[in-house]
């Protein structure tokens, strides 16, 4: 219970914080669509920054006590710039029981669609990004409020802090030493020292949910709404007046021309171990070098296969044909590379020994390699003799199993295609007796 009480206050603590609200980009897609250096232009940018930053203003004092106490009123709000007279005045024409949250954002669009309308915003297209932003950034603090309309049920964490506070209760009377006629000589007291590491951890867990369970407080662990009011002010009228459209003039950049881009490193991480690139754990496996040719099938060429394709094929529609036909890729040499030969497959495979004539030979001893070990060579006919095993005739009983599973394989996919055709002509046979019935049925 306590666990799931700290991941749902943590997962609601860092929601939050997620959907906070950032002007950047915003500001950025303001600078980016609504062109021009005039004045009004001017204008036009940084009150469409200006009011979605009013509206994080009003939200923010409505659930922040460090932004109520930083604008108590909302002529403070005027008085810090985020507001204009005239715009105050409008604000308090209207007069309704619920808040006017909305209000400064549908100044904003209007704003986007008389820059349009001007000639400002080149298209609807920009319009539609720009008012999206929007939407998005709006959405994200109606959200903040939602969460702080209906927060965690107050019997929740009460029941939870009582039932730690029980636990250890009950853990101070029932893992004490008890004093009795048997143990009168022994000294057996300790100190209890689980008992101790469980009260740090389960208390600290504790702790940890209460100080999150409500971030608009003033603890140093809560959000710092002043702050982030402060900097989406600066930065989003940087965007979009000093800043924008100055871009550095265009020239060669210093890898221009380069064959290959080689990073640069401080001399110091220079000498340290480079990173590792990442990449799949198969990425470097490579082909075997006596493989000179990949032979390409279609699926349905191969009759002798697994009972599992069998089953595939005869759910693929019967009759159909296709231009696909076999070929057959060259394997070039750079996707080759030497295979290790194998160790002692028979020990490997915790398989008997196999002499020359055939018999069957039990050996414990470890067997000792009489060479050490090479590569494979590609003439499959090469004989390799470790210790003493032939590894020829291994690998050709290798693959006599392997042939003989093949073949019962395919023979039990010919009988489920028997079955399933016998099964087909059933049905045609049961349909074709049932079709005198409707006639009578018909004539009756």
């Amino acid at each position: 219970m306590l666990g799931f009480f700290v991941a749902g206050v943590l997962r609601r603590f860092w929601y939050l914080y997620n959907i906070i609200g950032w002007i950047d980009n915003i500001a950025l897609l303001t600078a980016m669509y609504v062109r021009g250096k005039t004045e009004r232009a001017i204008m036009y940018r940084r009150n469409i920054v200006r009011y979605c930053e009013l509206v994080q203003v009003l939200i923010f004092r409505d659930l922040s006590m460090r932004c109520r106490k930083r604008f108590p009123t909302i002529d403070t709000v005027v008085a810090a710039g985020y507001m204009m007279p005239h715009e105050k005045e409008n604000f308090d024409q209207i007069q309704y029981g619920y808040n006017k949250y909305f209000l400064a954002f549908n100044w904003a669009w209007a704003l986007i669609y008389r820059a349009r309308k001007e000639g400002l915003i080149e298209s609807d297209y920009y319009v539609k990004v720009l008012s999206e932003e929007v939407r998005e950034f709006r959405t994200g603090l109606a959200w903040l409020c939602n969460y702080d309309w209906v927060p965690l049920p107050m019997i929740y964490p009460t029941i939870v802090c009582l039932a730690v506070h029980m636990y250890f209760l009950v853990c101070v009377i029932s893992r004490q030493y008890v004093e009795g006629s048997k143990y009168s000589n022994e000294i057996d007291a300790y100190f209890p020292f689980m008992t101790s590491v469980q009260f740090i951890l389960y208390m600290g867990w504790l702790k940890v949910a209460e100080g999150l369970l409500n971030p608009w407080g003033e603890d140093p662990d809560d959000f710092e709404t002043n702050m982030l009011i402060d900097r989406n002010t600066a930065i989003g009228l940087k965007i979009v007046h000093e800043g924008y459209d100055k871009t550095p003039e265009l020239k060669k950049d210093d890898f221009w021309g380069d064959d290959e881009w080689v990073p640069l490193y401080s001399e110091r991480s220079a000498r340290e171990r480079s990173y590792r690139v990442t990449e799949g754990s198969l990425a470097n496996i490579k082909l075997d070098k006596s493989i000179s040719q990949v032979r390409m099938v279609p699926l349905g060429s191969n009759r002798e296969s697994t009972p599992s394709l069998l089953r595939f094929r005869h759910s693929i529609a019967v009759g159909r044909r296709s231009s696909v036909k076999e070929k057959v890729v060259p394997v070039r040499p750079e996707d080759t590379e030497d295979r290790p030969s194998f160790t002692d497959l028979r020990s490997l495979l915790h398989l008997p020994k196999i002499s020359s004539s055939g018999s069957v030979e039990r050996r414990t001893a470890t067997p000792k390699l009489s060479s050490p070990l090479s590569p494979c060579a590609t003439n499959s006919s090469a004989l390799f003799s470790i210790g003493d095993y032939d590894v020829k005739s291994v690998m050709e009983n290798v693959k006599k199993t392997l042939s003989q599973i093949e073949m019962e394989e395919g023979e039990t996919g010919r009988k489920e295609e028997k079955d399933n055709e016998q099964q087909d002509s059933k049905k045609d046979g049961k349909d074709s007796q049932r079709k005198p019935d409707l006639n009578i049925s018909f004539s009756l």
